[in-house]
């Protein structure tokens, strides 16, 4: 790595900053300025912030291009929330499907994902699906490099993966029953181990940090992105700190690209931006929103601010560390039922995470609350045995201190109850009704007359193609279950009974700066900033709400983060356009 210095020393560069940071209640942009007067500690071509997928795809995209890398990461360690995944990436056309002879067209593909990233607005029969320009070209691109993107990477050695989850079979879109997809299953890829088994989320990191081991690309923990370095409109490097408080100033002669994660475990940022009361989530700790504030600053548009990868996390959990373990992406359990706080089914535990934990944003605009904002998951002893291990289920051992257990249905309201008054400070306050346990005891009685016919009258438990699946592929296979539909058994006529409490968190969130097809963020006026990029979460996401099947957080992630850095290489950082 080269080492330039300015004829200017530090200090004056810091003293620069400081009077362009009190400069910042004026209204002055807090930014630096690089001409003449900026000390560079490093420079290199490309600058990644961030060493999970994304980032890892943007630095080796931009080596093999003949960059001078680096990447610098917050966290003591790399990997980012990525090494928490499942690992999945979903691909549409990728070669898997194209090797099995299935066409997945251009214009079906945007077509599923325009029906559900713009729901408010799809039309099938308009030339853009009713979405708006931009967004559809975003998308569009997506679908024209992902395969290429992957493709590549698989050709290159860096990963090994499949579309199989099992011995011939494949993992389902989320919404593989709507008429909008013509290809259901088959696009959703997973790391493969060197032993052949299917990965996760931390396979998939440990062979992207083989290749960039190998590249010689270094990757520097413990460094805190703070400001952007302008030189004119251009951004022309960043200053960082360290563990210490220490202030590194590293140039980047082509360009500096996020890749830093979301804004999770940012109180403020979720309670101004988020649609609902959230409690946290399984996002590494250290995604706090950074790069919202640092694009900020320099006029950098933000959209899809209020939404979020949605999980269901467990409440007792979430008050000890918001950064819980693990989110609860399927609901374990046949004999297994969610409740409100009236006692009341109120959503389909089986299907998937992002739509379930919505419908606890719902509210009540009569009583002025969110009836649903905590769920009581109520299972049985078969469950709790056989689904053991399968988060929030415990594996067999002690009973931790999110999982509530009593002998009776009446018992366990009457625990839970207590519980809830104790800790209504930090739920908003929410309490049982006063008739909780009859209710519950009717939901349940309900609930097993739908057990037992095999068709669930309320929520259809069970009838999507994801759902099954789900509730196959746990940790273990699915013990034998002899009532028609094998998603629901009934709850046993005597206890013991278990509860967890469950309320909303993110798997991360997926609004930030905008970006174009290239990944160059746009400033207010739909401007790219030259020298700017971002990938993956720390950016407003391609796919709006929409979550299109497993993998739609890091297929595009991987795919854009790679699209940023051959902009970058290009160089033709001060143009904008389509990604070509």
């Amino acid at each position: 790595m080269s080492i330039k210095k300015s004829q200017v020393g530090r200090r004056r560069f810091l003293q620069g900053s400081a009077a362009l940071a009190a400069g910042a209640g004026l209204g002055v942009a807090r930014i630096s300025s690089a001409t003449g007067e900026t000390h560079w500690d490093q420079t290199v071509d490309v600058l990644v912030v961030g060493a999970g997928a994304a980032g890892s795809s943007t630095a080796l995209t931009a080596h093999r291009l003949g960059a001078q890398v680096v990447i610098i990461e917050k966290a003591p360690f790399a990997g980012g929330t990525s090494m928490k995944s499942v690992g999945g990436i979903w691909v549409p056309n990728n070669r898997f499907l194209r090797q099995a002879g299935i066409d997945d067209r251009r214009q079906d593909a945007l077509r599923y994902m325009a029906r559900l990233s713009y729901p408010d607005v799809y039309d099938a029969r308009h030339p853009t699906f009713g979405a708006p320009a931009d967004g559809l070209a975003l998308i569009g691109t997506y679908y024209d490099h992902a395969a290429r993107v992957l493709d590549g990477w698989q050709d290159a050695g860096v990963l090994k993966l499949s579309n199989e989850f099992a011995p011939g079979t494949q993992m389902p879109d989320y919404y593989a029953h709507l008429p909008e997809n013509k290809v259901p299953s088959g696009r959703a890829l997973v790391p493969i181990t060197p032993d052949g088994k299917v990965g996760n989320g931390a396979e998939l990191i440990r062979q992207f940090r083989a290749a960039l081991d190998a590249a010689g690309i270094p990757i520097r923990t413990g460094l805190r992105a703070q400001r952007l370095i302008m030189d004119a409109d251009r951004v022309a490097g960043l200053a960082v700190t360290d563990a210490d408080g220490k202030t590194v100033t590293i140039r980047a002669t082509k360009g500096v690209i996020f890749a830093s994660g979301g804004f999770t475990h940012n109180p403020k940022m979720r309670r101004d931006f988020l649609k609902g009361p959230v409690f946290g989530g399984c996002a590494q700790p250290t995604s706090e929103g950074d790069f919202i504030t640092i694009a900020g600053e320099i006029g950098a548009q933000l959209g899809n601010m209020s939404n979020a990868w949605w999980c269901q996390i467990p409440l007792d959990q979430a008050l000890v560390s918001p950064s819980v373990p693990t989110g609860i992406w399927c609901t374990p359990g046949d004999s297994m039922l969610q409740v409100n706080r009236f006692g009341r089914r109120f959503l389909n535990e089986k299907f998937v995470y992002n739509e379930r934990t919505q419908v606890q944003f719902q509210w009540d605009p009569v009583h002025a609350e969110y009836p649903n904002r905590v769920s009581i998951m109520v299972y049985d002893a078969r469950s709790a045995r056989e689904f053991a291990g399968y988060a929030p289920i415990p594996p067999i051992g002690p009973t931790p201190p999110h999982v509530h257990t009593a002998d009776t249905l009446h018992a366990l309201a009457a625990k839970l109850a207590t519980h809830l008054e104790k800790i209504a400070p930090h739920t908003g306050g929410a309490l049982l009704a006063n008739d909780f346990a009859a209710q519950l005891k009717a939901s349940v009685a309900r609930f097993n007359d739908f057990a037992r016919s095999g068709k669930d009258g309320d929520f259809h438990r069970g009838e999507t193609p994801i759902e099954p699946f789900f509730h196959q592929f746990g940790p273990q296979p699915v013990l034998d279950n002899p009532y028609p539909n094998p998603t629901l058994h009934p709850l046993a006529d005597t206890g013991p009974y278990y509860a967890v409490l469950l309320v909303a968190g993110t798997l991360d969130t997926k609004g930030g700066p905008r970006i174009d097809g290239n990944g160059q963020v746009l400033d207010v006026r739909d401007r790219p900033i030259a020298g700017l990029y971002g990938a993956g979460n720390c950016v407003a996401s391609p796919t709006g709400p929409a979550y299109w099947a497993g993998g739609a957080t890091l297929g595009p992630a991987i795919t854009f983060g790679a699209l940023a850095a051959e902009h970058a290489m290009r160089g033709a950082a001060k143009t904008g356009g389509d990604a070509a």
